[in-house]
């Protein structure tokens, strides 16, 4: 947005219209076989892995916010947790369609959103991006926190990443993504939406 910008009340104001095409509506009648010839098994796969991770985190936010404790592991946290569950398939398909480059902007329950197309992007990157983005961000302070005793691949160390930045923006805490100041409603990672550097190769384990 430009700092001056000039404005001519007699054109803004002018009468006139706005039209639009015709927009299709529940046009899609495509039966189950038919779709299936799109993907592989390991697309549905890699679908269902991604959706049953979210699951999986909305249902520790749900626990803590509900006994104050997952797993046996007490937490009390008073902040918000706008759950999306039950709406796992429809960020994942939305993330799983989209380029490293495209950009997204969440709803108001988001950490689906947030979690379907950051793994989108580990899936797509090359583990040298994948590395170069958790070593540059904030000084690596997340990454040398989720590399620690883990030894496995740098797709996983990601996942692993991914998950903990999330989880300590929506808990308000340094690490998160947002240095803990955008929280459970603004929280966003735009290096794993947009990522076109080269890197060098450095493998974890």
């Amino acid at each position: 947005m430009p700092k001056i910008q000039n404005v001519n009340p007699s054109e803004i104001r002018k009468p006139g219209f706005i039209e639009f095409d015709r927009i299709p509506v529940n046009q899609y009648n495509k039966s189950i076989d038919e779709e299936k010839n799109n993907f592989s098994n390991g697309d549905f796969i890699r679908i269902y892995h991604d959706m049953v991770i979210i699951r999986e985190f909305e249902t520790m936010l749900n626990l803590i916010k509900t006994t104050n404790e997952y797993r046996g592991i007490p937490y009390n946290h008073p902040g918000p947790a706008h759950l999306s569950i039950g709406q796992e398939a429809s960020a994942v398909g939305m993330a799983y369609n989209l380029d490293t480059d495209d950009f997204i902007f969440g709803s108001h329950r988001s950490h689906g959103e947030i979690l379907a197309k950051g793994l989108s992007a580990i899936h797509k990157l090359e583990e040298d991006a994948l590395y170069e983005v958790m070593r540059n961000y904030f000084g690596g302070a997340a990454l040398r926190v989720v590399e620690k005793g883990f030894t496995g691949s740098v797709k996983e160390v990601a996942k692993h990443f991914l998950l903990y930045g999330a989880l300590a923006e929506i808990f308000a805490r340094e690490n998160g993504f947002n240095k803990g100041l955008g929280g459970s409603m603004h929280a966003f990672f735009t290096p794993f939406w947009n990522i076109s550097q080269q890197c060098h190769r450095r493998r974890v384990g």
